[in-house]
């Protein structure tokens, strides 16, 4: 699942990869997440992309991260399901790969291998994926959105795709996004958070199972630094440095100790001193102001990185990654990134979207090649 850059199972759970320069740019500003089967990152403003291929004209996978031809002045890169959305430095956006619900955004439902503009959007500040469809926040603090429409997730007041971006009601003065599978999260520079979508699992954490096609307020939430979606449920780290979840818990991705669905907030357990959260399909993730990472929930890709495939229903660090400034999370693999520039990543790499130079998994993590 995805925060602000959020790769997605098709969502996300659109999340990037960040990498190192090619060329030798010492300490690059860079961003990254992870996606479905496919990691990507921003390096000085080129594009790489790496894991299945969905879209590059060729039948391989990548193991290693790979430049993305014709695309420059990019400052981020979000990955739907077979699909990727690149974001320029002159705030407008560039889309390729399926397009069967208009996640392209250029007005048809035809496949590109070759980016395109998404059609008439300008000043773009972020943007999520998720399973099929696009959010993007404005520099104006508002958010629009394409594609899939099915349960409401474009957040326009109905159900119907669209392959042009539509603004999504009633939401203003917002600094962040994330895009679940189905499922989206607004935070706003009050610090209360706002969601639309599907909510079958409570993801919304409105106290319903009812989706919603016009963002509600999560109740009771209050004082937000950070959010993010995993495929059906949701997180958000306060100011006072802890963690808040609901939705979806079988793999006990909320963290509070049990299985046990939530369409409430429900604070996780043993966190303090967060400053950044990431969602996977079924894991969680917490970046903790001394650089540790902390996971939870599902680990039978081993993308909680703790050397095993046990799923945990409660916090616990990485064991020997320190020094962490950024953490994303992919389907089932993870990501974070070091103070020293470097990326490691761990849990599944059966397309190779760990960037090993293989596809075997890895329970701990390991530094990206090339880096």
């Amino acid at each position: 699942m995805i925060t602000i850059m959020n790769i997605c199972k098709g969502f996300r759970l659109i999340v990037f990869l960040l990498l190192l320069s090619y060329f030798g740019i010492a300490r690059a500003d860079v961003t990254f997440n992870g996606g479905d089967l496919t990691s990507a990152a921003v390096v000085s403003g080129s594009a790489f992309t790496w894991g299945i291929n969905f879209a590059g004209g060729a039948p391989a996978n990548f193991t290693t991260p790979q430049k993305v031809p014709r695309l420059i002045d990019v400052s981020s890169v979000a990955l739907g399901r077979g699909f990727a959305v690149a974001l320029k430095t002159d705030g407008t956006c560039v889309a390729w790969g399926n397009n069967f619900n208009g996640q392209l955004g250029n007005g048809t439902n035809k496949n590109s291998v070759v980016q395109g503009y998404v059609k008439n959007l300008v000043d773009v500040t972020a943007i999520a994926c998720g399973e099929n469809f696009v959010i993007a926040l404005q520099k104006s603090g508002l958010v629009v959105a394409w594609g899939s429409n099915e349960y409401g997730q474009l957040g326009n007041g109905n159900t119907v795709d669209k392959s042009t971006f539509t603004p999504v009601k009633n939401l203003t003065h917002i600094v962040a996004i994330a895009a679940g599978a189905n499922h989206c999260l607004a935070l706003k520079s009050d610090g209360t958070v706002w969601a639309w979508g599907k909510n079958i699992d409570g993801q919304l954490g409105d106290g319903t199972d009812e989706n919603h096609s016009i963002p509600v307020q999560v109740p009771d939430l209050t004082n937000v630094i950070s959010i993010a979606a995993g495929w059906g449920h949701s997180l958000a780290a306060k100011k006072d440095g802890t963690v808040w979840a609901w939705g979806n818990n079988g793999a006990a991705q909320l963290g509070n100790g049990n299985n046990t669905r939530q369409n409430t907030p429900t604070q996780a357990r043993g966190l303090t001193k967060i400053t950044q959260v990431a969602a996977g399909k079924w894991f969680s993730m917490a970046l903790k102001s001394d650089g540790t990472v902390w996971t939870w929930g599902s680990g039978g890709a081993g993308q909680l990185g703790d050397g095993t495939r046990k799923d945990r229903s409660t916090a616990a660090a990485v064991p020997k990654l320190t020094s962490a400034t950024a953490i994303a999370a992919g389907n089932w693999h993870a990501l974070a990134k070091k103070s020293d520039d470097t990326l490691w990543a761990w849990g599944d790499n059966s397309m190779g979207q760990l960037g090993t130079g293989n596809t075997t998994d890895q329970l701990v993590p390991v530094a990206v090649s090339g880096l």
